[in-house]
């Protein structure tokens, strides 16, 4: 399987601290995209982070949405958590590009699962 990472630099709102973080993309689970900011990766689907570019999305604890405030240079991802929430400011540019690396590598509409590799797994020998 092949894994797409994207390193970029997002602003969380409110104090507006620079923070580094990272969009990847797996093969192996083609319907999903890990975010990883300050030390944190939550997972959740292409698809949500491919709408939000143009329009507000997502219900729970991962919502992106274009920046309302007037910079359309950027998107907003709010991740919420039984401890608190985040608002970070990420470059739109950078998931752009971040989606259409990993369109590259599966066309969003045509994500399979190998369930023979998927069972093989799941019934295999447990990892010592």
């Amino acid at each position: 399987m092949t894994t797409a990472t994207h390193p970029a630099t997002g602003v969380l709102l409110g104090p507006n601290v620079k923070l580094a973080l990272e969009l990847v993309y797996d093969t192996a689970d083609p319907w999903a995209v890990r975010f990883t900011v300050a030390g944190r990766t939550w997972l959740f689907a292409r698809d949500l982070l491919a709408s939000g570019c143009n329009e507000p999305t997502g219900d729970g604890d991962v919502e992106v949405r274009p920046d309302t405030g007037g910079d359309v240079s950027r998107m907003v991802i709010t991740l919420s958590s039984p401890t608190g929430l985040a608002e970070v400011a990420v470059p739109r540019g950078d998931v752009e590009s971040f989606l259409d690396t990993a369109d590259s590598l599966v066309p969003a509409g045509h994500e399979y699962i190998d369930w023979a590799i998927e069972w093989a797994r799941l019934t295999g020998p447990a990892a010592a």
